[in-house]
């Protein structure tokens, strides 16, 4: 008849492509629609981003997806890897096709050891050091704990240098020795100008303990520094103690 039109049919899934994805999921209940919806949710937008580049399910290869996925903490370096790539298009999941690797890991699966490491440093002092009286020391410290992007260097010991621009916690702690005369601070600088300062009043029977953490935008070679300083009238130990080195730390955000 003019005028009607006839309306097609939407494709279903039947029960087997229903229970074979879910199985590809890794679901394991009894009721696939349960185990589906659970894991979609747990798998987030790793999974379901992937897909939505693809004209249909039946481009995407299951091998190519699951690699080794490595559960949840897997989903946002890989989503980062592939937004910072341009995302995935339909050209990298058509059937027969590989995905880019440097879309999804440095070597094209998904083991843990692709995961991007967020670059992290911190240098210990473990010994203690002398501060000239009412002058901005820089702490110099003498070992590294740990250290992700070459951020620390022996060679520079009262530098932190950041090497991946991002945010970055900062922060730092000093533990001056007792005495009774002045005022004791620390601070943090950026290319020799401070951007984080505390201070405290001296104590004649006990160490005067000064720490000092705060987020920060770095970019590529910005020098950080711990700086002291202490106004007794004489020189003044920083104090390394066993149980808590003088520290200094930066951590990238995610």
């Amino acid at each position: 008849m003019t005028g009607i039109h006839q309306r097609t049919a939407p494709t279903k899934i039947n029960r087997t492509d229903w229970n074979d994805l879910v199985t590809f999921l890794g679901g394991t209940s009894s009721d696939p629609q349960v185990d589906a919806t659970k894991i979609l949710l747990a798998q987030g937008g790793s999974l379901l981003s992937t897909w939505r580049y693809a004209t249909d399910l039946t481009k995407i290869d299951a091998a190519k997806v699951a690699g080794n996925i490595a559960a949840a903490q897997m989903q946002t370096n890989v989503l980062a890897a592939i937004i910072a790539a341009n995302g995935i298009v339909d050209a990298d999941v058509a059937a027969a096709a590989a995905i880019a690797k440097s879309k999804i890991s440095t070597s094209g699966t998904w083991a843990l050891a692709d995961i991007p490491v967020f670059p992290k440093a911190k240098a210990n002092r473990l010994t203690n050091q002398s501060i000239p009286s009412a002058t901005w020391t820089s702490v110099s410290f003498t070992a590294e704990e740990f250290d992700t992007d070459n951020i620390f260097d022996l060679a520079s010991p009262t530098q932190l240098v950041c090497k991946t621009a991002g945010y970055y916690l900062v922060g730092g702690g000093v533990y001056f020795s007792n005495n009774a005369t002045g005022d004791r601070g620390a601070r943090i600088t950026k290319g020799g100008i401070g951007i984080l300062q505390a201070g405290t009043a001296p104590n004649a029977t006990a160490y005067c303990s000064i720490t000092l953490a705060s987020p920060f935008n770095l970019a590529v070679n910005d020098v950080l520094t711990l700086d002291a300083y202490q106004d007794s009238g004489a020189d003044l130990n920083l104090v390394a103690l066993s149980t808590a080195p003088l520290q200094f730390f930066m951590f990238r955000l995610p």
